[in-house]
């Protein structure tokens, strides 16, 4: 994944920090093991949690109108991430695991940039 900021840039610096920071991860994949997968998921997971949130603290402090959609979309995926973590174990979880990463994460993280995380910060723009 790249940072690309036509795509992801949201002039919020510390949104783009933030999913700079996941892209970061997400890149830090070493090799094609599973444990590699698992390791860098983890961290994924690690990280999400904390920017969800923050991003949880900026919808309560602008009175973002959106929150609770938001909040449901980031409890879906905090569960979804978790789930392929614990299957991991075994050989048809390693494969869900390795699947959910190269092609679901990406896809999910630009969508919600593109949609949710774009709404949020022009929300912020607007009521600062």
């Amino acid at each position: 994944m790249k940072f690309i900021d036509e795509t992801h840039k949201l002039d919020n610096s510390q949104m783009d920090g933030t999913h700079q920071e996941f892209i970061d991860i997400y890149n830090d994949l070493k090799d094609t093991s599973t444990q590699s997968y698992k390791n860098v998921m983890i961290k994924l997971y690690e990280h999400t949690k904390l920017h969800f949130y923050s991003e949880e603290e900026m919808m309560v402090e602008y009175n973002y109108p959106r929150k609770k959609e938001h909040i449901d979309e980031h409890n879906k995926v905090l569960a979804e991430m978790e789930y392929f973590i614990n299957r991991s174990n075994s050989k048809m979880g390693q494969m869900m695991l390795k699947s959910y990463y190269k092609e679901k994460l990406p896809s999910w993280f630009d969508l919600h940039l593109i949609s949710m995380d774009s709404d949020l910060s022009s929300h912020i723009k607007n009521n600062s």
